[in-house]
């Protein structure tokens, strides 16, 4: 793989956006057809609202006091000029008053089932094409699209132990599951991306086009739910759980049978596009993106149980110099705090339940791998997808000893700072460090080749890989 080297891009320190124009952009070497999709029917905001769901009359029969999901797309056609009150806030000087800042911003209006419909203080949105699931031995994740209730989509197995030594069962049994509100700034660049529902334009998210990437105040806020613990295994900062019903698989590898199921909030993510991070001649290694991360503590036993969630840490980098190939193996026992990070704080305190983070300490949450880090596995976010998610041997995770070629050169590609709005890769799109707009591209784009009924040349230009997080479905 090339390495990419860094662009020194000077922006205003406000109202800067990933908008740079690069002459001759690889990206467009690589063609991407666009032809439209067949006719579809869909209702009048051009996307389906979901992709897996009990029949209307099971609803009605069973679960009528449950909700159901409707995706909200109505994105503004213009800037919003508002930028969020926490952009205050230093994230290096006070870290924790910033994430909390920021989870304040996305809880506000938003607590009453995280519906952005019912959300009378601002407009908060979803991102359409979610709703599918890519088919075939490596489709990941498997039977993976949106479910009906909450609109939940499957994320990523769970393995034994790694959310405490209560938690025993063995790879595949449980699941991830998780939903995504965007702020405005973000839906302004989804409605630019979606405008024509069947003819998306990959050049939304990408610097090297005009005004490319998400603006300066893009706001992310994640809520993660897992179907752990079950039968005897036990979990204890999930008591007093905040739960949800969700139409999920039985199991995330082993089973594509759906079932209702319950479903517990373990984590929560955000990420902001803050201009105090960008890339520029004072800060050459800037990201342009703020990445924060919450576990749930159901023993805090706080009335509002979204509150239960407690910071984890904050990045803004992937501390590219620091190669020390060492993780904290499966069970979290203690969290292992890394002093020697440069752009990573982690909070340590008696709230937070022992975190096994990420490589060497960088930041993760409980539901992710600690091989990685958040900001590593963001790097990888492109249309097509011709980079893995994880380096070599990432996955399987959880292990006593660190992964082989950790601190590499290879390895170290995933760990670089990348620019906002740059691909991994330059042969093909940005999406900016969202992988869940490159997940929507990818389903869109399937959907387009089977409604066609062909395939086009362009296809065969990069080797494509599966979005994925873990290895191929553990042995049987």
């Amino acid at each position: 793989m090339k390495q990419l080297k860094p662009l020194i891009i000077a922006s205003s320190i406000f109202f800067a956006s990933c908008d740079k124009k690069h002459e001759n952009p690889v990206a467009e070497k690589t063609p991407i057809a666009l032809t439209a999709l067949e006719k579809q029917n869909y209702e009048e905001n051009g996307f389906p609202d979901f992709g897996y769901m009990v029949t209307p009359q099971e609803y009605r029969d069973k679960y009528a006091d449950q909700p159901i999901f409707r995706l909200k797309t109505d994105f503004p056609t213009e800037m919003p000029e508002e930028m969020p009150k926490f952009l205050d806030i230093d994230f290096k000087k006070e870290p924790l008053k910033y994430i909390e800042a920021v989870r304040d911003y996305g809880f506000e209006g938003n607590t009453e089932d995280w519906n952005p419909f019912e959300n009378k203080i601002r407009d908060w949105y979803h991102i359409p094409w979610l709703h599918p699931s890519v088919e075939g031995p490596a489709a990941y994740p498997p039977n993976g699209g949106t479910e009906g209730f909450h609109g939940l989509i499957k994320e990523a197995p769970l393995g034994p132990y790694q959310l405490g030594p209560g938690l025993k069962g063995v790879d595949g049994d449980y699941s991830v599951y998780a939903i995504t509100l965007i702020n405005d700034k973000a839906g302004y660049a989804m409605g630019k991306m979606w405008k024509d529902p069947q003819h998306p334009n990959l050049k939304t998210l990408d610097k090297r086009y005009d005004n490319g990437g998400f603006p300066t105040g893009t706001v992310f806020v994640k809520l993660l739910f897992t179907d752990a613990p079950k039968g005897t295994d036990f979990v204890d900062y999930l008591v007093n759980p905040l739960t949800w019903k969700a139409y999920i698989t039985e199991n995330f590898w082993k089973s594509s049978k759906r079932v209702v199921s319950d479903v517990h909030l373990l984590q929560m993510d955000i990420s902001v596009r803050d201009p105090r991070a960008d890339r520029s001649p004072s800060n050459p290694e800037g990201t342009g993106w703020v990445f924060g991360t919450f576990c749930y503590n159901g023993k805090l036993n706080k009335k509002n149980k979204l509150m239960n969630l407690v910071p984890v840490g904050l990045t803004w980098g992937n501390d590219p110099e620091n190669k020390i190939n060492k993780t904290s193996p499966y069970p979290p026992i203690k969290t292992e705090v890394n002093k020697d990070l440069k752009e990573t704080v982690i909070f340590e305190s008696a709230d937070l339940p022992p975190q096994h983070l990420g490589w060497n300490g960088r930041l993760d949450g409980p539901a992710d791998l600690n091989t990685v880090s958040c900001m590593s596995c963001h790097n990888a976010a492109q249309y097509p997808a011709v980079t893995s998610l994880v380096p070599p041997n990432a996955a399987p995770d959880g292990g006593q000893a660190p992964p082989v070629g950790g601190g590499g050169h290879e390895w170290m590609k995933w760990f670089q700072n990348i620019d906002c709005g740059t691909s991994m890769n330059q042969t093909v799109y940005s999406t900016d460090f969202s992988f869940q707009v490159a997940i929507a591209l990818e389903n869109f784009f399937t959907a387009k080749e089977a409604a066609e009924k062909g395939s086009f040349a362009s296809q065969y230009k990069a080797v494509q890989v599966p979005i994925r997080r873990g290895d191929i479905a553990p042995n049987k």
